[in-house]
């Protein structure tokens, strides 16, 4: 009998999936998202960290949660955390520069204000508000790890404005021996083995060393890619790969996935990504 070429293929993508599964790290979206997901222990990690607090109990995490404006518009926060004290943190983990601006900050704040007061609510209610954007290289300009930012009042710009709101950007390739570099490390890892932190390091090695845990990526990956796909089907273009890689390189995604993902050699990237005026990260 015949080979069953549709299980061929399946077999195939499954493989070209695990061994994408291996190269991603913390700041990618598909690993990001499961080990934060429902979290509290990890939740507490980046929180106490990142905040520089110990009187922050985390209570709730959620990732890739969206939050709708009036006219329908929405934001999907990566990593969205509540405490007892109905402090609302939003953790962002950026790879392009252009995706931390600071009107970005601003509107994910303006959504976060907007979902949490009920009809009616005074907004003298509106809970203490924390803003990190994790990025991939410095997108400040300044070459610093930790850059808060800070509204001020007054001719002189001295009086701090007390509106509760906090804002950061962490770069993460200024990895150092603080917490917060170890921190920073751990996210840019690829293997676990090579984490510092003992929390982290379990999540990411049950997914993707464990049975379990790789059968759990193995579906959210191809969900994962499947939207570059879906978005080529839905702009009515042609369904070759050629376009889904275009699609990828818009996305940012990194050379080595793009390449495990459809099988195209470098040469073959830069030089669609050349001839469309994309970089290739």
């Amino acid at each position: 009998m015949p080979p069953d070429v549709s299980e061929e293929k399946r077999v195939k993508r499954r493989a070209k999936l695990l061994e994408l599964l291996q190269s991603f790290r913390l700041m990618d979206d598909p690993l990001m998202s499961r080990v934060f997901q429902d979290n509290i222990p990890g939740g507490q990690l980046l929180a106490t960290i990142l905040t520089g607090r110990d009187d922050i109990t985390i209570t709730k995490v959620i990732t890739q949660h969206e939050l709708k404006n009036l006219h329908g518009r929405s934001v999907r926060l990566d990593i969205h955390a509540f405490d007892h004290d109905r402090r609302d943190i939003d953790i962002e983990i950026q790879r392009a520069k252009k995706g931390a601006t600071p009107k970005r900050i601003r509107y994910n704040s303006s959504l976060m204000d907007a979902n949490f007061l009920l009809p009616g609510e005074d907004p003298e209610k509106l809970p203490e508000q924390y803003i990190f954007f994790v990025t991939e290289t410095d997108a400040t300009g300044l070459h610093q790890l930790y850059v808060p930012v800070e509204r001020r009042m007054g001719k002189d710009w001295s009086v701090p404005f007390k509106d509760n709101i906090h804002i950061a950007y962490i770069d993460s390739s200024k990895a150092d021996d603080t917490p917060l570099g170890k921190l920073m490390h751990d996210f840019r890892c690829m293997h676990a083995e090579d984490m510092y932190y003992p929390l982290l390091r379990e999540k990411v090695r049950h997914y993707k060393e464990t049975d379990k845990g790789v059968n759990t990526m193995d579906e959210l990956m191809e969900k994962y890619f499947s939207e570059y796909i879906k978005e080529e089907r839905e702009e009515g273009k042609a369904e070759g790969e050629g376009n889904i890689i275009l699609n990828m390189l818009k996305g940012h995604e990194q050379l080595k996935k793009i390449i495990t993902f459809t099988g195209w050699t470098a040469d073959q990237i830069r030089a669609l990504a050349e001839k469309n005026g994309l970089a290739v990260e």
